[in-house]
Protein backbone atom coordinates (compact mmCIF):
# COMPACT_ATOMS: atom_id res chain seq x y z
CA UNK A 1 0.00 0.00 0.00
CA UNK A 2 2.81 2.34 0.89
CA UNK A 3 4.65 1.55 -2.35
CA UNK A 4 1.47 2.36 -4.33
CA UNK A 5 1.07 5.68 -2.56
CA UNK A 6 4.75 6.44 -3.16
CA UNK A 7 4.40 5.53 -6.83
CA UNK A 8 1.40 7.82 -7.23
CA UNK A 9 3.29 10.58 -5.51
CA UNK A 10 6.27 10.19 -7.85
CA UNK A 11 3.94 10.12 -10.83
CA UNK A 12 2.24 13.27 -9.59
CA UNK A 13 5.60 14.93 -9.03
CA UNK A 14 6.72 14.05 -12.55
CA UNK A 15 3.47 15.38 -13.98
CA UNK A 16 3.82 18.61 -12.05
CA UNK A 17 7.44 18.95 -13.17
CA UNK A 18 6.52 18.39 -16.83
CA UNK A 19 3.63 20.83 -16.68
CA UNK A 20 5.82 23.40 -14.97
CA UNK A 21 8.49 22.99 -17.64
CA UNK A 22 5.94 23.31 -20.43
CA UNK A 23 4.43 26.33 -18.75
CA UNK A 24 7.85 27.93 -18.49
CA UNK A 25 8.48 27.28 -22.18
CA UNK A 26 5.10 28.74 -23.09
CA UNK A 27 5.80 31.85 -21.04
CA UNK A 28 9.22 32.18 -22.65
CA UNK A 29 7.94 31.64 -26.20
CA UNK A 30 4.67 33.53 -25.90
CA UNK A 31 5.86 37.12 -25.48
CA UNK A 32 8.15 36.87 -28.53
CA UNK A 33 5.14 36.85 -30.85
CA UNK A 34 2.76 38.64 -28.48
CA UNK A 35 5.01 41.70 -28.62
CA UNK A 36 3.98 42.20 -32.26
CA UNK A 37 0.54 43.41 -33.43
CA UNK A 38 -1.98 40.64 -34.02
CA UNK A 39 -5.15 41.94 -35.66
CA UNK A 40 -7.22 39.12 -34.15
CA UNK A 41 -6.47 40.54 -30.69
CA UNK A 42 -6.45 44.27 -31.42
CA UNK A 43 -10.26 44.43 -31.23
CA UNK A 44 -12.85 42.16 -29.64
CA UNK A 45 -14.88 39.75 -31.72
CA UNK A 46 -18.00 41.76 -30.94
CA UNK A 47 -16.35 45.00 -32.06
CA UNK A 48 -15.24 43.44 -35.33
CA UNK A 49 -18.72 42.05 -36.01
CA UNK A 50 -20.31 45.39 -35.18
CA UNK A 51 -18.13 47.04 -37.85
CA UNK A 52 -20.30 45.20 -40.39
CA UNK A 53 -23.60 45.71 -38.60
CA UNK A 54 -23.50 42.08 -37.47
CA UNK A 55 -23.47 40.45 -34.04
CA UNK A 56 -20.91 37.62 -33.98
CA UNK A 57 -17.52 36.83 -35.42
CA UNK A 58 -14.88 34.16 -35.28
CA UNK A 59 -11.20 34.54 -36.14
CA UNK A 60 -8.31 32.32 -37.15
CA UNK A 61 -4.84 33.55 -36.25
CA UNK A 62 -1.62 32.45 -37.94
CA UNK A 63 1.99 33.60 -37.79
CA UNK A 64 3.46 33.35 -41.29
CA UNK A 65 6.88 34.74 -40.36
CA UNK A 66 7.97 34.42 -36.75
CA UNK A 67 10.38 36.73 -34.89
CA UNK A 68 14.03 35.99 -35.53
CA UNK A 69 13.76 35.11 -39.24
CA UNK A 70 16.41 36.31 -41.69
CA UNK A 71 13.92 38.45 -43.64
CA UNK A 72 13.61 40.77 -40.62
CA UNK A 73 9.81 40.95 -40.74
CA UNK A 74 7.05 39.51 -38.56
CA UNK A 75 4.03 38.60 -40.71
CA UNK A 76 0.73 37.77 -38.97
CA UNK A 77 -2.64 36.97 -40.56
CA UNK A 78 -6.15 37.14 -39.07
CA UNK A 79 -8.89 35.53 -41.16
CA UNK A 80 -12.45 35.98 -39.92
CA UNK A 81 -16.16 35.57 -40.55
CA UNK A 82 -18.83 37.85 -39.06
CA UNK A 83 -22.52 37.01 -39.04
CA UNK A 84 -25.90 37.48 -37.42
CA UNK A 85 -28.52 34.83 -36.87
CA UNK A 86 -27.44 31.24 -37.46
CA UNK A 87 -23.71 30.62 -37.60
CA UNK A 88 -22.56 29.67 -41.13
CA UNK A 89 -21.02 26.27 -40.48
CA UNK A 90 -20.24 25.37 -44.11
CA UNK A 91 -18.96 27.08 -47.24
CA UNK A 92 -22.45 26.88 -48.78
CA UNK A 93 -24.10 28.53 -45.77
CA UNK A 94 -21.39 31.17 -45.71
CA UNK A 95 -22.04 31.93 -49.38
CA UNK A 96 -25.79 32.10 -48.78
CA UNK A 97 -25.22 34.44 -45.84
CA UNK A 98 -22.96 36.69 -47.92
CA UNK A 99 -25.65 36.98 -50.58
CA UNK A 100 -28.31 37.67 -47.96
CA UNK A 101 -26.20 40.30 -46.21
CA UNK A 102 -26.06 38.37 -42.92
CA UNK A 103 -22.41 37.33 -43.33
CA UNK A 104 -19.20 39.22 -44.10
CA UNK A 105 -15.70 37.83 -44.45
CA UNK A 106 -12.45 39.66 -43.94
CA UNK A 107 -8.72 39.05 -43.74
CA UNK A 108 -6.21 41.32 -42.02
CA UNK A 109 -2.46 40.94 -42.46
CA UNK A 110 0.28 42.88 -40.72
CA UNK A 111 3.96 43.11 -41.58
CA UNK A 112 6.15 44.77 -38.96
CA UNK A 113 9.91 45.08 -38.64
CA UNK A 114 11.49 42.52 -36.35
CA UNK A 115 13.30 43.88 -33.31
CA UNK A 116 16.54 42.06 -34.19
CA UNK A 117 19.43 42.98 -36.50
CA UNK A 118 17.67 41.58 -39.58
CA UNK A 119 15.16 44.46 -39.45
CA UNK A 120 17.43 46.41 -41.80
CA UNK A 121 16.85 43.73 -44.44
CA UNK A 122 13.08 44.23 -44.21
CA UNK A 123 13.37 48.02 -44.36
CA UNK A 124 15.52 47.73 -47.49
CA UNK A 125 13.07 45.32 -49.13
CA UNK A 126 9.95 47.20 -47.99
CA UNK A 127 9.37 49.24 -51.20
CA UNK A 128 9.63 46.11 -53.36
CA UNK A 129 7.21 44.19 -51.12
CA UNK A 130 4.67 47.02 -51.13
CA UNK A 131 4.88 47.42 -54.89
CA UNK A 132 4.41 43.66 -55.38
CA UNK A 133 1.27 43.63 -53.22
CA UNK A 134 -0.15 46.68 -54.98
CA UNK A 135 0.66 45.23 -58.41
CA UNK A 136 -1.26 42.05 -57.59
CA UNK A 137 -4.20 44.07 -56.25
CA UNK A 138 -4.28 46.21 -59.40
CA UNK A 139 -4.18 43.09 -61.58
CA UNK A 140 -7.10 41.58 -59.66
CA UNK A 141 -9.30 44.65 -59.24
CA UNK A 142 -8.47 46.94 -62.14
CA UNK A 143 -6.95 44.99 -65.00
CA UNK A 144 -8.98 41.77 -64.93
CA UNK A 145 -12.66 41.14 -65.50
CA UNK A 146 -13.86 42.80 -62.28
CA UNK A 147 -13.73 46.36 -63.67
CA UNK A 148 -13.02 47.81 -60.27
CA UNK A 149 -11.63 51.16 -59.22
CA UNK A 150 -9.14 52.58 -56.72
CA UNK A 151 -10.22 54.64 -53.73
CA UNK A 152 -8.54 56.57 -50.92
CA UNK A 153 -9.21 55.15 -47.44
CA UNK A 154 -8.83 57.30 -44.36
CA UNK A 155 -5.15 57.22 -43.40
CA UNK A 156 -5.52 57.17 -39.60
CA UNK A 157 -2.59 59.36 -38.72
CA UNK A 158 0.79 59.08 -40.41
CA UNK A 159 0.01 56.08 -42.60
CA UNK A 160 -0.14 56.25 -46.37
CA UNK A 161 -3.11 54.36 -47.81
CA UNK A 162 -4.64 53.09 -51.04
CA UNK A 163 -7.63 50.85 -51.67
CA UNK A 164 -9.26 48.92 -54.50
CA UNK A 165 -12.85 47.76 -54.83
CA UNK A 166 -14.90 45.89 -57.39
CA UNK A 167 -18.22 44.12 -57.81
CA UNK A 168 -18.07 40.33 -57.90
CA UNK A 169 -21.47 38.97 -58.90
CA UNK A 170 -23.92 39.98 -56.19
CA UNK A 171 -21.02 40.71 -53.83
CA UNK A 172 -18.45 43.47 -53.50
CA UNK A 173 -14.84 42.97 -52.54
CA UNK A 174 -12.34 45.50 -51.27
CA UNK A 175 -8.65 45.45 -50.53
CA UNK A 176 -6.87 48.31 -48.83
CA UNK A 177 -3.31 48.94 -47.69
CA UNK A 178 -1.89 51.22 -45.00
CA UNK A 179 1.82 51.66 -44.57
CA UNK A 180 4.64 53.59 -42.96
CA UNK A 181 7.84 53.04 -44.90
CA UNK A 182 10.05 54.62 -42.25
CA UNK A 183 9.02 52.11 -39.57
CA UNK A 184 8.47 49.21 -41.98
CA UNK A 185 4.82 48.76 -40.98
CA UNK A 186 2.35 47.45 -43.57
CA UNK A 187 -1.31 46.48 -43.13
CA UNK A 188 -3.63 44.83 -45.64
CA UNK A 189 -7.39 44.39 -45.14
CA UNK A 190 -9.62 42.38 -47.48
CA UNK A 191 -13.41 42.56 -47.11
CA UNK A 192 -16.19 40.67 -48.90
CA UNK A 193 -19.82 41.69 -48.40
CA UNK A 194 -23.15 41.79 -50.23
CA UNK A 195 -23.12 44.50 -52.89
CA UNK A 196 -26.05 46.37 -51.35
CA UNK A 197 -24.24 46.66 -48.00
CA UNK A 198 -22.21 49.81 -47.16
CA UNK A 199 -18.91 48.05 -47.78
CA UNK A 200 -16.83 51.23 -47.66
CA UNK A 201 -18.26 52.16 -44.28
CA UNK A 202 -17.67 48.61 -43.02
CA UNK A 203 -14.03 48.78 -44.04
CA UNK A 204 -13.64 52.20 -42.42
CA UNK A 205 -15.20 50.96 -39.17
CA UNK A 206 -12.95 47.92 -39.07
CA UNK A 207 -9.81 49.83 -40.03
CA UNK A 208 -10.47 52.48 -37.38
CA UNK A 209 -10.23 49.73 -34.75
CA UNK A 210 -7.13 48.07 -36.19
CA UNK A 211 -4.86 50.45 -38.08
CA UNK A 212 -4.08 52.99 -35.30
CA UNK A 213 -3.09 50.15 -32.95
CA UNK A 214 -0.52 48.58 -35.26
CA UNK A 215 2.07 51.35 -35.53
Amino acid sequence: MRSRVLCNTIRNCISIAVLTALGTLAIAAGPAVAAYPDACRLATQHTMARSFGLTNSTQTYSVLREPGNTAGVVHIRCTAVAWKGEKPTSAARQRDGLLAGTVATYRIETWTADSGPAAATWLANFPRKLEGLRARAKAQFLEGGLQGRPFSPQRFGLFSAIGYQAPSGALRKLRAFWWNQESGTLISINVLEAQDKPVGASLRNLASEIVPKVE
